[in-house]
């Protein structure tokens, strides 16, 4: 986009500066000269103007409507400004092309062009550029500017594609690995704990409905991924007992914020899979979320068992390595999320979620 402003400026400036020399090698007058080149930089202006914020309006009808439109109001928009610049030629630049407010009301001159020829001569210099001017602005629009909103746009989309795609792998993946353990952990309580098992299954099924329901949607409440991550820690806790416990701190304000989907589950994952299942007598899983700079902080802390210096964590696991890697496509290289870990006391990863738009 920067390339195609600097291309009409540059043309602009170009122009401006060769009907400048002409005006001024032709006449001698500076006046006249600088009149041209500001007039011609002008017109590039509103050139712009146009591609950029007016055309693009008018993308969603048939190209014939489109051109009819977009020519209507080029010629308008050229037609007023056209007006202008020869007022302004006779005002502020001094020059003798007469003016349309105040025409001409001497007697002919000796050079026989008549006074009827010169009252008429501010509408014809006025009226001279403005079909020229619409034909190239719109023809260039359609031919040049436009390709590249449409290949914005594409772009745009395909990386929407890629966002989408992404997440359903990580659904794939998720699913029958959570309902492998889940269903485990469930088969162990019907003959031990009836009623524990029940309660299993609906945080089961709660989980999946949200799964299945977030297909098509993007962004979700902090307060929905709270709750899938509680249902999923409840049902663990009934394959663990006690030793899983789970602690929360997160500041009321932030659970309305929202941020993508799927993002809390795979960090609660990682800390029962990697940290508590892997230390004898388990420990504790703490969910932090609060507000950092502008940015939605959230950080899943376990007292397992931790990692040594040596191991790459998104590496070794699907789920942090799709969450890294969506996390950064979607608010760049410095939402990385971070992790802090030692051996044997346990395992840190934090997460900062910008402030969506209109969020």
């Amino acid at each position: 986009m920067f390339s195609q402003s600097m291309l009409i400026l540059g043309t602009g400036i170009g122009m401006g500066m060769l009907n400048a020399s002409w005006m001024y090698g032709f006449s001698r007058s500076s006046g006249g000269a600088l009149y041209w080149f500001v007039s011609t930089l002008v017109y590039s202006l509103v050139t712009l103007a146009l591609w950029m914020f007016v055309f693009p309006r008018f993308s969603t009808l048939p190209a014939a409507k489109r051109w009819l439109a977009q020519w209507a109001i080029a010629i308008g928009c050229f037609g007023v400004l056209s007006l202008l610049v020869v007022e302004a030629s006779h005002s502020v630049f001094g020059l003798g092309r007469g003016s349309i407010l105040f025409p001409y009301d001497g007697a002919d001159l000796a050079l026989t062009i008549s006074a009827e020829t010169l009252r008429r001569s501010p509408w014809l210099f006025a009226i001279m550029p403005i079909i020229p001017a619409a034909i190239i602005c719109t023809i260039g629009f359609n031919r040049s500017w436009w390709r590249v909103f449409k290949l914005v746009g594409e772009q745009e989309e395909l990386r929407e594609l890629a966002l989408s795609a992404q997440l359903a792998a990580l659904r794939a993946q998720l699913n029958p690995h959570f309902l492998f353990n889940s269903l485990n952990s469930i088969a162990e309580l019907v003959r031990t704990d009836p009623e524990r098992a029940e309660e299993c299954i609906e945080r089961l099924a709660e989980i999946l409905r949200y799964v299945l329901r977030r297909t098509q949607i993007d962004l979700v409440p902090l307060a929905d991924e709270l709750r899938i991550a509680q249902a999923y820690l409840e049902i663990e806790q009934a394959r663990f007992g006690d030793a899983l416990r789970v602690e929360t701190r997160v500041e009321d304000a932030t659970r309305s914020i929202l941020l993508p989907g799927l993002i809390l589950q795979p960090l609660v994952e990682n800390a029962v899979k990697h940290g508590i299942s892997q230390k004898i007598g388990g420990g504790v899983i703490i969910i932090e979320a609060g507000m950092d700079d502008g940015d939605l902080r959230i950080s899943v802390r376990d007292t397992g068992a931790g990692m040594a210096a040596s191991v790459a964590p998104f590496d070794r696991g699907v789920g942090l390595r799709n969450l890294r890697e969506r996390l950064t496509r979607r608010y760049g290289d410095r939402y990385e999320p971070t992790i802090q870990s030692r051996p044997g006391e346990g395992t840190s990863i934090t997460v900062r979620v910008p402030r969506e738009a209109g969020a």
